[in-house]
């Protein structure tokens, strides 16, 4: 069945923006702006919404739109699930005494689920982790954090990366869904979810919406129950093998902050995203707010890049995902990171090769901040 990548306006009352995100629509939402939302859809769901009201522009056919972005170059420069486990190797053997590949779990297909503990010893009280690749497509979210772990241990013997490795662990699990990845080079880009055979015959679990935290809260296009979806949130909270992997190691661990790299639209998000209601400690509130705040500016001092932060829920509705069970759970620093590009005609989720480099230029000093914040000590 053909499907097209399109731009959805409205000037109707009686068909809302909002609707297309707060009703169990199945459309796969890629974009949300104030004056449209950018999704892909069957062309029967497109003929669906131009019936209710909406105006549907075409931007490109899905496969033509695959064809001109996912060439053999833009794949060439990003990992496979076997490189990206080949570098992690060759980072912990470079430096044994501070870094150590640790197999997390085992995804639905058996793939090992890797985290590399970079760190001068064992059992700190201080602990920060970042993750990639929750979402297949997004393969940019698994670079950026695998460079942090190779800035990290470059850097290991120099200010300020040595106090922190003296006084915490950093640990960084870039690819949390391996058999989505996988999926993504063979057989389909655009594949979002893991790799689980639901009954009736479809495939997948959006990880992204599987964790306990207000799981299963929101029957929505954004987190829906119907198992063809693309965010379908599984049929019980930590249902799946990779996000029980990511929940073991943060309870485990007792990790002290978190940042969730995604890709794309630029964007820092800070919880909640189950609810437009904020956060009600006001002291939380401005710490989270104002870490968020920090980033986007940091982020744009690099090359002038524009990431936006606002509340999770600003883009659209999410019940179970990572940054509100770890902040929902454990009351630390939670944020997610929408990383390039802006938009779909940028290519969207299949980014560039040659905006690797650049993202992540832009997007180190922001991950640096965030260790320093939950790895330095207070002060005073």
């Amino acid at each position: 069945m053909a499907s097209l990548i399109a731009r959805v306006t409205s000037s109707s009352a009686r068909s809302p923006l909002t609707r297309l995100l707060t009703a169990p629509l199945g459309l796969d939402v890629w974009e949300v702006g104030p004056d449209h939302v950018v999704l892909q859809a069957e062309e029967v769901q497109a003929d669906r919404l131009e019936a209710m009201g909406y105006l549907v522009e075409q931007l490109q056919m899905t496969e033509p739109y695959v064809s001109a972005f996912a060439t053999e170059a833009a794949a060439a420069g990003y990992h496979t699930v076997a490189t990206l486990e080949q570098d992690l190797r060759r980072l912990a053997d470079g430096h044994p005494e501070i870094a150590e590949l640790v197999e997390i779990g085992r995804s639905v297909e058996g793939r090992p689920l890797w985290a590399l503990r970079i760190g001068e010893r064992r059992g700190s009280a201080r602990k920060v982790a970042f993750f990639g690749c929750h979402h297949a497509r997004e393969w940019i979210s698994v670079e950026v954090p695998y460079r942090l772990a190779e800035h990290l241990l470059d850097n290991s013997s120099s200010e300020p990366v040595q106090g922190w490795l003296q006084q915490g662990e950093v640990w960084v699990a870039p690819m949390v869904n391996p058999d989505g990845h996988e999926h993504t080079r063979t057989t389909d880009r655009l594949w979002r979810k893991n790799r689980r055979r639901n009954e009736r015959g479809s495939i997948g679990v959006d990880p992204n919406r599987n964790y306990g935290y207000m799981w299963g809260t929101l029957d929505v296009s954004t987190s829906s129950h119907v198992p063809s979806d693309q965010t379908y949130v599984g049929p019980r909270a930590f249902s799946e093998p990779e996000v029980r992997a990511v929940r073991d190691l943060v309870a485990r661990q007792l990790i002290g902050g978190v940042l969730s790299y995604h890709s794309y639209s630029q964007l820092v998000l800070y919880p909640w995203g189950y609810t437009d209601d904020a956060i009600e400690d006001e002291a939380d509130l401005s710490s989270m707010r104002g870490l968020a705040e920090d980033i986007q500016d940091l982020v744009k001092g690099v090359h002038g890049t524009t990431y936006v932060a606002q509340q999770a829920s600003q883009l659209y509705p999410t019940a179970g995902d990572t940054t509100d069970w770890t902040y929902g759970e454990y009351d630390v620093p939670s944020l997610t990171i929408e990383l390039r590009p802006a938009s779909a005609l940028e290519g969207g989720f299949i980014l560039p090769a040659d905006q690797i480099e650049p993202c992540w230029e832009e997007n180190r000093p922001a991950a640096l901040e965030f260790i320093r914040r939950v790895l330095a000590p207070p002060q005073g």
